[in-house]
């Protein structure tokens, strides 16, 4: 399955509706508008995030792993788990 975001201009939205209301039942599996004001705040939202996790990666609050760092390390979880849970 697939998400798909679009912005549409207010004054095709009915239109847009409409066209979404007319697929085939079952093809749209979840189907949700937000107000621009509500996109906005989650991008400021996320834009903030974003900002303290790269401040904290600059200032060496936090760890940045290679991607063969990560995967070592995953390795290492899922195999501790499986350990851990095997006679369960």
């Amino acid at each position: 399955m697939r998400t798909i975001q679009l912005q549409v201009e207010d004054d095709n939205y009915e239109s847009f509706l409409t066209v979404i209301k007319s697929l085939k039942e079952g093809m749209v599996k979840n189907f949700s508008v937000k107000e621009s004001d509500a996109v906005n705040k989650d991008f400021e939202q996320t834009k903030v995030y974003f900002h303290k996790c790269l401040s904290d990666i600059e200032n060496g609050n936090t760890q940045l792993l290679s991607q063969e760092q990560y995967t070592n390390q995953m390795s290492d979880f899922k195999e501790n788990l499986k350990s851990k849970y095997a006679n369960n």
